[in-house]
């Protein structure tokens, strides 16, 4: 079990090696500080107010618990969460015990890169990385508890908006799914840097995406990319990116990041008369035509949510093509005019 913490595998995957040997389905659950676990399952709960000294009721799905205890003080518990189907082995209590040691060790990880934040002051350093171009990308690794050696592998960077609860609240997942993954709350997001395979920071993706909007940046190969990748994962989260608009975000990031003069040259050639129009004289045309390719190319929704009629957006998106060459209502001239708005969208959010 300390085996896959070292390699980064997190506490479910010592919950499931317990699992195994227990005949049934276990939990492993370390509240984060300052937190009541409201918006878990009943079992998160009810660990969480037993951590905060409480005498609560467990509830049904509890079937048995070994208490995570360090420095003397309860931080969480492994839980058997069903009766097990069969006589369970004489050592299902040993495996559940030794996930309970597992979970410490895994307790001491996080308080010491913890430790490491507040002996630098305090610093954001996440932050610093987002916001410093002078900030050296190894030397604020290094500092945050990420070893080269962890990084061999690569990394991503992971962007996520909570629906409901505090952003908060979604650092334990991080640091139970990931616990080689540095994670931090800047303003209402979670941001995290994922050490590893792409893998790795899909898996993440996965366990925080029934709480919360999650943007993925794509797998960089060196620790000197870290800044990029968490920049892509905010660009992606600002533009609200869909799964399906993703991918291209993602392209056009990489390119930006290098050549933003391409881009910039790119959007210029194909919106530049459009917007040059609307300056001289005026006019929506830029406006109508984005609105037209967000609403599914459908000419009575734009005009609605334009507050004009059909035949006008008619007319506008027919000077479009006059200006540009490209004709709105053509599925193949539709695809450079949408990458286009894409383009000056990245380029607004990334100047």
């Amino acid at each position: 079990m300390i085996e896959a913490l070292v390699a980064g595998e997190g506490l479910e995957r010592v919950a499931e090696l317990a699992a195994e040997h227990a005949g049934a389905p276990v939990g492993i659950y370390v509240p984060r500080p300052g937190t009541d676990g409201s918006d878990g399952a009943p079992v998160e709960r009810y660990v969480a107010a037993l951590v905060a000294g409480a005498d609560p009721e467990p509830p049904e799905e509890a079937a048995g618990m070994v208490p995570i205890v360090c420095a003397g003080e309860l931080s969480g518990a492994v839980v058997m969460l069903a009766a097990p189907a069969a006589e369970p082995s004489i050592y299902a209590d040993l495996y559940l015990r030794a996930a309970a040691t597992a979970s410490v060790t895994a307790i001491a990880m996080m308080n010491a890169r913890d430790e490491t934040a507040r002996q630098i002051g305090g610093a954001s350093l996440l932050g610093e990385l987002m916001s410093r171009n002078d900030a050296r990308v190894d030397d604020v690794l290094r500092r945050a508890g990420l070893p080269g050696r962890d990084l061999g592998d690569g990394l991503a960077a992971l962007c996520a908006e909570p629906r409901h609860a505090a952003a908060e609240s979604l650092v334990a997942s991080v640091e139970q799914s990931c616990p080689q993954a540095f994670a931090e709350v800047l303003g209402s997001r979670l941001f995290a840097l994922v050490p590893g395979r792409a893998a790795a920071a899909n898996r993440l993706a996965e366990r925080l995406a029934d709480r919360a909007d999650v943007f993925l940046s794509s797998h960089y190969g060196e620790a000197g990319d870290a800044r990029l990748a968490l920049e892509e994962a905010e660009l992606l989260a600002d533009a609200g990116a869909s799964a399906a608009a993703a991918h291209t975000f993602r392209l056009l990031f990489r390119v930006g990041a290098s050549q933003p003069e391409r881009l910039r040259h790119f959007g210029e050639e194909v919106l530049g008369p459009v917007v040059r129009h609307d300056a001289r004289h005026a006019t929506e045309l830029e406006l109508t035509l984005r609105t037209y390719l967000e609403s599914d190319c459908n000419m009575n929704l734009t005009a609605r949510q334009g507050h004009t009629h059909r035949h006008t957006v008619s007319n506008r998106l027919t000077r479009v093509r006059e200006l540009t060459g490209l004709d709105p209502l053509r599925s193949e001239d539709r695809e450079p005019l949408a990458l286009a708005f894409k383009v000056r969208r990245l380029l607004e959010l990334r100047p």
